[in-house]
């Protein structure tokens, strides 16, 4: 069997799955990583008729480029929703296998290279004015370091009396919640990390 045979087989569904060959939102081709499913949770600023814990329509492809539009080793990756991803065409298999078959040890460093720790972040600013504030936020960044639903975090500050530190338009400080690589626990996004800049 052929490497384009391979992959062929690999791609008579037409579901997205995890190892298809794709064009994804950047030129170049691509291979599927990851496929993230979310859902609606405490941080979506509007739900329309969304319920929390409900689907989100489009997953989230993880990709990895593997050669770019003049079909050059080109290694990055992206993630992106899947409306902007298709899988490829017969005359884009067939110029992958040339490629493949003229330097296969390309494929084999193509695998190695690992996509680094993507990050999702949540803005929030916040108007902080005295010393003893600062520090209660500078506290609820460790309490966020242990992995915190957007919801466990809003019920702490309200119990540190920290939901008044919210303005209606502008703060003084950026509040910066932080997710990594789309961590999702019982359907909530997960922040393991926060910043405070000014």
């Amino acid at each position: 069997m052929t490497i384009l045979n391979k992959l062929f087989k690999r791609e008579k569904s037409n579901q997205l799955q995890v190892g298809d060959w794709v064009n994804s939102y950047s030129k170049g081709i691509y291979r599927i990583e990851n496929i993230v499913d979310q859902f609606y949770d405490e941080s979506y600023p509007a739900l329309g008729e969304n319920k929390i814990g409900d689907r989100i329509k489009d997953r989230i492809i993880v990709a990895k480029r593997f050669l770019n539009s003049k079909l050059k080793k080109s290694f990055s990756y992206e993630s992106c929703s899947e409306v902007f991803v298709s899988k490829l065409n017969n005359s884009q298999y067939s110029e992958l296998q040339k490629v493949i078959e003229k330097n296969p040890k390309l494929l084999a460093e193509f695998n190695e290279y690992e996509i680094p720790i993507r990050e999702t972040i949540y803005n929030m600013q916040l108007q902080i004015d005295n010393e003893s504030d600062l520090k209660k936020v500078n506290g609820l960044i460790d309490f966020i370091k242990t992995g915190k639903s957007f919801l466990e975090i809003q019920t702490e500050m309200k119990q540190t009396n920290l939901l008044k530190l919210k303005p209606k338009h502008f703060g003084n400080y950026l509040f910066q919640l932080i997710n990594y690589n789309d961590e999702f626990l019982d359907k909530k996004k997960i922040w393991r990390n926060a910043k405070l800049t000014k």
